[in-house]
């Protein structure tokens, strides 16, 4: 299966358990070992790391607002009950 998210890409949790989740960024696209695609993560807040499934995390989208400034926007949500990192 062919991962859905690269290194580098910013990504959110899926169900954030804060109204106000931190950011994390991609660092690296484990290899297949299950049924599901995983990832190792990195919050840009504090730096740490964690291992993530592909359906615990959604992309941050980045629009452009009309003063012409980027603002971040949350991925549409994934359905899953897996428990984030």
């Amino acid at each position: 299966m062919r991962p859905k998210f690269k290194v580098g890409q910013s990504v959110l949790p899926a169900h954030p358990r804060r109204a106000d989740p931190d950011t994390y960024v991609i660092v690296q696209v484990l290899p297949e070992t299950s049924h599901e695609q995983q990832y190792r993560i990195r919050a840009l807040s504090s730096g740490a790391e964690c291992v993530v499934r592909e359906t615990q995390i959604k992309p941050v989208k980045v629009t452009p607002n009309t003063s012409g400034n980027a603002l971040f926007k949350h991925g549409s949500e994934a359905e899953s009950h897996l428990v984030w990192c």
